[in-house]
């Protein structure tokens, strides 16, 4: 048998001949539902600005989808009462034509109470609209029974934006199988959460300000005078206002608004001795019937207005209020716009324009924008809703343009694109071409794919992926440890920037997501940092909280970094740091110069990679990341007005400078302890133990080339493309292999991710294709000079190391002599490839554990002089050890590697070597350094090889706190 609204839907008229009908925003809300009910199952989300009809078209969706049986979840009992006699009695519809007059109405339940039974909600059957509020019917609460799924095929939500909260989920959720229509003026919320379903039609706040149906609305500041109360000066002022609007006919009342019950009687009580204003104070422990004998003596005159503790503030229609006192304003932006609506109907004869008092400089949140002085509220609040409703869309259109290439189901969890709300933080590089994101995703060894989901419409994809190890205090494998992984790569189009998020940070995971989107061609760089440090102009005015400087360039560690820490840490920056420090990691905040009134932050790194402090959805970190190729294509310098401009962030080369004295390893290699497979050979290397070189005849147009050395024998040579921030590849001998937990790849690859660092006679270095010269200029303090008299007599100073050359002893078995003479409790000889240096001596006196190295050259002619490559090959050797300068427990570890190898005991012993080291983790650790030259002579050394050394020497220092010696010939 046909339902009520079954047999009556073909009688309504959207388009009546003799009446008045319903505005342009009810009629585009009408032909939208009706549209969505022909090809969608999914909730229907009309927007509406308050006051433009919202309730007529909620009441007339039952008869658009001829609806069996109705339920409306409505907000409060105020409005529950409002929308059940709208029901009953169609007057409005039939008033506007859109029903007929001579049609019955349908019956109405309205909930009052629990419904606790099974029993209670099927006394429900009976009637063809049901009106409850969330705490009446929702089995989230407990004392509500479950309802029969198939009660209700409708289910219709006023004030829409409510439905993220658990008890509007629970009882939506009950009726899985109902059709939904969710009616809001505000789809989004301040919490961030997401209201279910489309939107299907937005009627803009901008467009119901030009057709009329929103009021005019205006801000009227309130400056309390020398001892006045904000209180008082905001009740002056709608007192005065109320009775000019009366004089001139308007029939006006006051709304005061705060926000708690005490705040309440207390401005009822100034009100009452300061103006002469009727007033009644309205709480929420106040009954329906009493709020309902309020709103009488309203209409009727009795009463100018109410003081109300966040009352009425969503669904009452009551047109006459126009003059709003806030004495404590929404700060959010969405309860806000509400609450304006409340006051901007035009549904009423004798009334005016609405006005909102307030005191400005209480004001300081995402509204502040509204109470600025010469506000004009028409233009901000349209321009401000319709913002946040264009990105509400913007999102969930995004949202929906992913596709599941995969998704795998999970214990009780439905994984889809709209839960992941990822932290905005990303690695952006240039790329030559499109990222292929139909090809396999990369999911790293031991892990299994949960989700790979493509969006063609946002040019982006996002992977998500599971790890499961064994806890390393278990033996056995009875128990595993889950982690939950993702990466996110979105590719803009017009700049040819690629962003990828990912929860794990490490250049190699970046490099293996490339390289499953791309083929070996691809030229995928990182931006350099000036380029990168444009996306500061996202930021009117920064302050910046957290300030990196480096002490020479990327690749070195310790105290060549330092970190400043508070609000406003770039004014810690002083010009001794702006002359030998270079620009590091930022990050700081402001106001948002896409929108003024929002803050917002920002971090931008050396590496190519910028964060703001935030979660949010895809389609908003997407939108981030499209704000960030805006700025940086635009090659504009960047001013920030601090400090921080003045500090430099390096060169970009296409040619290698000259000359070179040395190459090492990126830190990486020494941190995570990384290896390689040589050719076929199975065995896995430390990497080492092997030295980088750099021959001067290498270098070419914008080129060089880098040897991997083992004893003096070249291994493999690799060529680094300066063109291309030195992407790398190998030129000569067998490929070498390197396995980590991302799986296999080569060395060559791995040096384009993490480049060596190459450095240059002043010790200016060369990281990528980034140049950073040497800041300081200071001259070489000879009171470090040791001079060996033994050279001119007792030494071979052509010969490093091997046996005596008649009576005269090698340069090493000197510098061995000399070193066992210091009576160190350790002496270790580690002359080969990798070594840490040619001699490690080690002791411990009291308080102290003092470690002395002595790197060994031999003279490139028989007579000591002031030959530069001598100088040139003895400073370079002073990069293989200063990463151990400050951890004793890696270079104790070290060590212990290369004496159970070719390395030896001269004195001492492991258990000895360790025992000391771990000592020094405790105590203080000397860290010394000695290099060793007898082809210089003191006295005949010229200015450009002191200034090798005293370059030297400063870099030394930097890193290990101790400036080094130098042994040379007189």
């Amino acid at each position: 048998m046909p339902s009520y609204f079954q047999k009556n839907a073909r009688k309504v008229d959207l388009l009546p001949a003799d009446y008045d009908g319903f505005r342009n925003s009810q009629l585009g809300a009408s032909a939208a539902l009706i549209s969505h009910a022909t090809n969608a199952n999914d909730e229907a989300v009309i927007v509406l600005p308050t006051g433009t009809g919202k309730t007529a078209v909620l009441q007339l969706t039952p008869y658009l989808w001829q609806a069996r049986r109705t339920l409306v979840i409505t907000p409060s009992k105020l409005v529950r009462e409002q929308i059940a006699d709208g029901f009953r009695e169609l007057g409005l519809l039939k008033s506007l034509g859109i029903l007929p007059n001579s049609l019955g109405c349908p019956s109405v339940h309205v909930v009052d109470g629990h419904l606790r039974t099974l029993a209670d909600w099927s006394i429900l059957k009976k009637s063809d609209v049901v009106v409850t509020t969330p705490m009446s019917a929702s089995p989230s609460i407990k004392e509500i029974a479950q309802p029969p799924e198939q009660l209700f095929d409708l289910v219709l939500v006023d004030e829409a934006h409510h439905t993220p909260a658990t008890s509007y989920a629970a009882l939506m959720n009950a009726f899985p199988n109902a059709r939904k229509a969710l009616f809001t003026a505000t789809p989004f919320r301040r919490d961030r959460k997401r209201l279910p379903g489309r939107i299907v039609y937005n009627y803009s706040l901008k467009q119901a300000i030009d057709d009329g149906t929103y009021g005019e609305v205006q801000f009227v500041p309130c400056n309390p005078t020398e001892g006045q109360s904000a209180d008082i000066a905001i009740a002056k002022s709608i007192e005065d206002a109320f009775l000019s609007d009366r004089k001139a006919g308007l029939d006006h009342r006051v709304m005061v608004r705060t926000d708690s019950k005490a705040r309440g009687k207390e401005l009822a009580k100034l009100y009452s001795d300061e103006t002469k204003l009727r007033l009644q104070l309205v709480t929420g422990d106040h009954s329906l019937s009493h709020v309902q004998r309020v709103i009488k003596h309203l209409n009727a005159g009795d009463l100018d207005g109410i003081v109300c503790v966040d009352m009425f503030a969503e669904g009452v229609d009551f047109p006459r209020l126009k003059l709003a006192a806030l004495h404590s304003p929404h700060k959010s932006l969405a309860v806000t716009l509400q609450f304006i609506g409340r006051f901007a109907r035009t549904n009423a004869d004798g009334i005016g324009k609405a006005k909102f008092f307030a005191v400005p400089q209480e004001i300081n949140d995402e509204v502040q924008l509204l109470y600025q002085f010469g506000a004009s509220w028409e233009e901000l609040v349209a321009n401000l809703s319709d913002a946040r409703i264009e990105q509400e869309q913007a999102i969930r259109e995004g949202l929906a343009s992913f596709e599941d290439d995969q998704r795998k189901s999970l214990e009780e969890v439905d994984l889809t694109v709209d839960a992941i709300r990822p932290y905005f933080h990303t690695k952006i590089l240039k790329v030559n071409e499109p990222p292929d994101f139909d090809a396999a995703p990369m999911v790293p060894r031991d892990c299994e794919l949960l989700l790979d989901s493509t969006s063609q419409v946002l040019n982006s994809r996002i992977v998500v992926y599971q790890r499961q190890t064994k806890p390393k205090w278990l033996e056995v494998e009875a128990l595993v440890d889950r982690k939950n992984l993702f990466y996110l790569v979105h590719y803009h189009q017009k700049s040819g920037l690629l962003f990828i998020n990912s929860v794990e940070h490490s250049n190699e995971v970046y490099d293996r997501i490339i390289e499953s989107m791309y083929d070996e061609e691809v030229v995928a760089v990182p931006l350099d940092h000036d380029m990168a440090s444009r996306a500061w102009r996202m930021i009117q005015r920064p302050k910046f909280y957290n300030v990196g400087l480096r002490n020479g360039a990327p690749g070195s560690q310790d105290e060549s970094y330092r970190t400043m820490t508070g609000s406003s840490a770039d004014r810690n920056v002083n010009q001794t740091d702006i002359s030998s420090r270079f620009r590091g990691h930022l990050f700081g905040g402001g106001e948002s110069r896409e929108n003024g009134s929002q803050k917002e932050t920002l971090g931008v790194t050396a590496s190519s990679k910028a964060w703001s402090n935030r979660y949010a959805l895809i389609p908003e970190f997407i939108q981030w990341c499209e704000r960030l190729a805006k700025e940086i294509e635009d090659a504009r310098p960047v001013v920030t007005g601090s400090r921080i401009d003045q500090l430099t962030t390096g060169k970009t080369i296409t040619d290698l400078p000259k000359p070179v004295v040395a190459a090492t390893w990126p830190m990486d290699v020494f941190t995570n302890m990384r290896t390689i497979r040589i050719g076929n050979d199975p065995s896995e290397r430390d990497l080492t133990e092997f030295d980088l070189e750099v021959t001067s005849d290498s270098t070419g147009e914008h080129a060089y080339e880098l040897n991997l050395v083992e004893d003096a024998s070249i291994i493999a040579t690799f060529g680094f493309d300066l063109n291309h921030s030195a992407t790398c590849t190998q030129i000569l001998g067998p490929v070498c292999r390197m396995e980590s937990s991302m799986g296999e790849g080569t060395l060559a690859r791995y040096f384009q991710v993490e480049n060596p660092t190459v450095f240059l006679a002043d010790f200016s270095q060369v990281v990528g294709n980034r140049f950073f010269k040497r800041q300081s200029t200071i001259r070489l303090d000879r009171k470090l000079i040791q001079v060996q008299s033994r050279f001119e007599t007792d030494v071979d100073i052509t010969k490093e190391f091997g046996p005596k050359t008649g009576n005269r002893l090698s340069v090493h078995d000197f510098t061995e002599q000399e070193f066992k003479a210091m009576k160190a409790d350790v002496l270790i000889y580690d002359h080969r490839s990798g070594e840490v240096a040619d001699y490690v001596a080690i002791s411990e006196v009291d308080d102290v554990v003092t470690c002395r190295l002595a790197h060994c050259k031999a003279s490139g002619s028989p007579k000591a002089g002031c030959r530069v490559d001598d100088a040139y090959e003895i400073a370079g050797q002073i990069v293989k050890c200063l990463h151990y300068g400050r951890q004793p427990a890696v270079l104790s570890q070290k060590l212990v590697s290369r004496t159970s190898g070719n390395s030896k005991f001269i004195t001492g012993s492991t258990p000895k070597l360790e025992r000391i080291m771990r000592a020094a983790e405790r105590k203080r650790f000397d860290f010394r350094i000695c290099l060793v030259q007898p082809g210089i002579s003191a006295r005949n050394m010229n200015d450009q090889v002191s200034d090798v050394f005293a370059a030297a020497s400063d870099y030394v220092q930097a890193h290990t706190g101790a400036p080094p010696s130098f042994w040379f010939s007189p």
